[in-house]
């Protein structure tokens, strides 16, 4: 795939930063290989990609880091 199913631009290969929740755990998995639309921002994975994002997070590595995260409640506003 070369082109965005939304608007119809040429798509990138970029690495990105994805938030990915696994059994009631959030991880965050950075450089993840992505196709991403040039104009829309639109973010495509490859079948690929979605392997190893569900090896990643079955694996129960160490991960590299771990990072606080400041919880909003919309409802409140």
């Amino acid at each position: 795939m070369d082109t965005c199913l939304v608007c119809k631009s040429k798509l990138k290969e970029m690495r990105i930063s994805r938030v990915q929740e696994y059994n009631g755990q959030w991880f965050l998995i950075e450089n993840l290989p992505a196709l991403v639309c040039r104009q829309c921002g639109e973010i495509y994975y490859t079948p690929e990609t979605h392997d190893l994002v569900l090896e990643l997070v079955r694996a129960g590595k160490q991960p590299i880091r771990t990072e606080t995260l400041s919880v909003l409640d919309a409802s409140a506003a």
